[in-house]
């Protein structure tokens, strides 16, 4: 079998090896992610067990990106060595937790090696007591644009017989649910039919055939497995799976032998496992080869590594939207979330303009353009059929930053053309006032927003209607946002419509003046936002929080350098960690340094406290900016991003970044991950950033 991904050096597969499953609990937490650009995945962890719900070996997505449905959550492998000899020993390649601890195998093989690139590929040693041994390797495939996916395992070594039984466990579930146990008989029902098994529940569906394997139909209900991270977050954490019968091979160890193993839940017809992979190799190769060149020969050898991994971990998230193929979005992390409008245009520089996928960046501004109500797009997409989701200030504001840097990136006035008058929309809106009490006050022409009950800003954790970070009123991030889709607008349309231009920036110097005399806190950075009181005016929250950074960071800031500087200052010493910014200083009462317990529990960490990677990126944009991006400030923001671009190698989930870590690290509780583990901002604030590092001023795509 060819190794994965083996045709090109930069796209080599990331390698964890030397991984002892018995002695080495990690193998566990780390979890793996593949994806089949339009919201499918694959998902789990490197030890093979399932530990969330949302894990499975097929997810599909039936209404793309979204309607995600758990398929084939694993396949339970028993490999029996020695049959019939004093020998013989029984060993399960993928084991899974039981809720009453037990497993259904015997043994369990070293694991010698994992690799994740175009695929998923471990490599099992299982011995004998005689000294001789076998190796198993095991590679699973997941097909672009199909809901499939397919295992081959190869099986050989020292003449030692073997036979091997799978047992595939299916699910048949939305994504976000667990099977009711009480719901179990009579759910499923499965056939035989043209030499494939077809398994129902409901309306849902998978077909599964082999090759290199006799199969026998027998449907088990399998009891109590347990999902150790739901567990971890106070979630139901068991359910029952259908096995609908088992697949046999066998072969006396003189040569190596192949079994693949195909779930498939499209109508489609597949193409080889190999042309599938070449294909996509072929694909993200001049996507690494583009964002290689905006590095402008700075890039040493291992660096050329973790920007390849970059750029393939950002295109996880590149989705299209609707069967016709034609629309295209971004998905905000992997597993749970959908297409979200904030996080999709805060990725859109990193994952799309930095590789020069202008024409995917394109159509992600159309998708949400074509989307928007009343001068919003949309916070986010529904999961299933649902309307879409307005309830967010900041994503529109995002969006104009985002089209302004597509016209800036690519050149391309027609497309931004076609993108101007949303743009003039969202700002109108804003001025008007729209949707959640978004609007700009006439006073001082800043915009506020919500009340006690809405959540609109990316500080957005709420729960049994608790707003675990209160930020409605005027805040700091927003009006900077607000400051610069004014000035980036004005300057975008000054040949086109001189008059909108002039109007936008006069507009803005007085959002400028007004934010110089409401956020600024003379040597101690900004105000976060300021709420109404009961007598008609406004209270400053004086936290010390993340958002800051953006008036520093943001192209257009209402700030002097000084200013800014200043900005940098009090994040980089009341805020900065290797991994990311807190959300909220360790000094302050309401600091949560542990993302850990039940929902509630976590929720109320989210942002106040609870370092967020993707902040990294304007952290470090900012360092250059406020240096006018010398060589000293490029090396420090490089210096800066370094640990996150480590972590794609060493982190709990390789070749990705995950969407939070918590606040406290001591030797005692260090710190560790959570929430998604492959999170789109993080990936793409780190390659935008990372690649302006590297480039300085006037670099094609990532000019400052």
């Amino acid at each position: 079998m060819n190794a994965i991904a083996r045709s090109s050096e930069t796209l080599a597969p990331l390698s964890l090896t030397g991984a002892k499953l018995r002695s080495d609990p990690p193998p566990l937490w780390k979890e793996w992610t593949l994806t089949n650009g339009q919201g499918g995945y694959a998902m789990g962890s490197v030890l093979g067990a399932p530990t969330r719900r949302y894990h499975g070996l097929l997810v599909s997505s039936e209404r793309p990106p979204v309607e995600r449905a758990v398929g084939l959550t694993q396949v339970h492998e028993t490999l029996i060595l020695g049959e019939g000899t004093p020998e013989q020993r029984r060993f399960c390649l993928t084991p899974l937790h039981f809720s009453s601890g037990g497993d259904r195998s015997e043994d369990l093989p070293e694991l010698v090696g994992f690799e994740v690139g175009a695929g998923c590929r471990w490599t099992y040693r299982v011995m004998l007591a005689g000294g001789r041994s076998a190796e198993v390797t095991k590679s699973l495939h997941m097909f672009s644009r199909r809901n499939a996916c397919a295992i081959e395992y190869t099986i050989g070594g020292e003449g030692v017989a073997w036979r091997v039984e799978l047992r595939p466990l299916l699910a048949l579930r939305g994504f976000h649910q667990v099977i009711d146990p009480s719901a179990f008989g009579g759910r499923f029902r499965s056939r035989i039919s043209d030499g494939r098994v077809v398994a129902h529940a409901g309306s849902r569906g998978v077909q599964l055939w082999s090759e290199g394997a006799r199969y026998a139909h027998g449907p088990e209900r399998w009891r109590d497995v347990l999902y150790a991270w739901e567990r971890k977050r106070g979630l139901e954490d068991r359910e029952d799976l259908y096995c609908p019968g088992i697949a046999h091979a066998a072969g006396d160890g003189r040569d190596r032998k192949t079994i693949t193993l195909w779930a498939s839940s499209d109508a489609a017809e597949l193409p080889s496992i190999e042309d599938d992979r070449a294909s996509q190799v072929e694909r993200l190769a001049p996507l690494v080869r583009a964002a290689s060149a905006k590095a402008q020969g700075n890039l040493r050898a291992t660096d050329k590594t973790s920007l390849a991994r970059l750029v393939v971990a950002g295109d996880q998230f590149v989705v299209q939207r609707g069967h016709d193929r034609d629309g295209v979005s971004v998905i905000a992390g992997y597993p749970w979330f959908s297409d979200w409008g904030r996080d999709a245009m805060i990725s859109l520089p990193g994952l799309l303009l930095a590789p020069d996928r202008f024409e995917e960046a394109l159509g992600v501004l159309r998708t949400f353009a074509g989307a928007r109500r009343n001068g919003l797009i949309p916070n986010r997409f529904d999961d299933y059929a649902g309307d879409n989701h307005y309830n967010t200030v900041d994503a529109s504001l995002w969006f104009v930053h985002a089209c302004c840097e597509y016209l800036r990136t690519s050149g391309d006035h027609a497309g931004f053309d076609a993108l101007a008058s949303a743009c003039l929309d969202v700002i109108g809106s804003y001025e008007r006032g729209t949707d959640y009490g978004i609007g700009m006050d006439p006073a001082d022409s800043l915009i506020a927003a919500g009340n006690e009950t809405t959540h609109l800003t990316w500080m957005d954790a709420q729960r049994g209607g608790i707003t675990f970070t209160p930020r409605h009123g005027k805040a700091v991030e927003i009006n900077a946002l607000w400051f610069n889709a004014l000035v980036s607008l004005g300057e975008a349309l000054r040949a086109s419509d001189a008059g909108a231009s002039d109007r936008l920036l006069a507009l803005a110097r007085r959002v400028g003046e007004s934010f110089n005399a409401t956020f600024v806190r003379i040597r101690s950075g900004l105000v976060d936002h300021l709420s109404p009181d009961a007598r008609g005016g406004w209270t400053p929250d004086d936290s010390v929080r993340s958002n800051q950074i953006f008036a520093a960071s943001l192209p257009h800031s209402p700030l002097s350098i000084e200013q800014r500087r200043d900005v940098v200052r009090v994040v980089r010493e009341r805020l900065l960690t290797p991994v990311g910014l807190r959300t909220l200083d360790p000094g302050d009462p309401e600091y949560r340094g542990r993302y850990e317990g039940d929902l509630m529990l976590r929720d109320a960490a989210y942002h106040n406290g609870t370092v967020w990677p993707w902040l990294l990126g304007p952290y470090a944009e900012a360092v250059m900016r406020v240096d006018g991006f010398s060589d000293a400030s490029r090396t420090e923001a490089s210096d800066a991003l370094r640990p996150l671009i480590a972590w794609l190698d060493a982190g709990w989930s390789p070749g990705q970044l995950p969407e939070i870590f918590d606040g406290d690290d001591s030797p005692g509780a260090p710190r560790e991950p959570d929430g998604c583990p492959a999170q789109a901002w993080s990936v793409a604030e780190t390659l935008r950033v990372w690649l302006m590092s590297l480039s300085g001023p006037g670099a094609p795509g990532v000019t400052p």
